[in-house]
């Protein structure tokens, strides 16, 4: 079993990635960065993969976070990533929160991982309308 969860997209990756910007910019949450591997392995001599991984958070619920366990700090902020499986289609990937949080920060955990299947959700419905 799998610790990531998928959410299929119609879409080429590079629109997925715009599109999940979009979303982020329009809801207020803060893009902290987007690593995209292919490039930076392409650059390095490695095969690239087309992969990208976007970085982002709420600092006001970061700090709800970090306020009940400084330590969970190494967790976020929140990530999903935009791979390619086949031309013209892609997957957006996620991780359950719970699956890095501790059992007592579960209503935390849960609420991020709310915050991600939304995004992933949402970017889907608006690429496949």
């Amino acid at each position: 079993m799998s610790a990531y969860e998928r959410v299929s997209v119609d879409a080429a990756p590079e629109a997925t990635v715009s599109a999940l910007r979009e979303a982020l910019r329009s809801r207020g949450i803060t893009e902290y960065v987007v690593v995209d591997h292919g490039h930076d392995m392409a650059a390095a001599g490695a095969p690239g993969f087309a992969a990208w991984t976007l970085v982002f958070g709420s600092p006001a619920a970061g700090a709800k976070l970090l306020a009940r366990d400084l330590e969970a700090a190494v967790d976020i902020p929140l990530r999903l990533a935009v791979v390619a499986r086949e031309p013209g289609r892609s997957e957006i990937v996620l991780r359950d929160m719970r699956s890095l949080l501790r059992d007592d920060l579960g209503d935390l955990a849960d609420a991020f991982t709310a915050v991600l299947w939304e995004l992933a959700a949402h970017v889907r419905d608006e690429l496949e309308r």
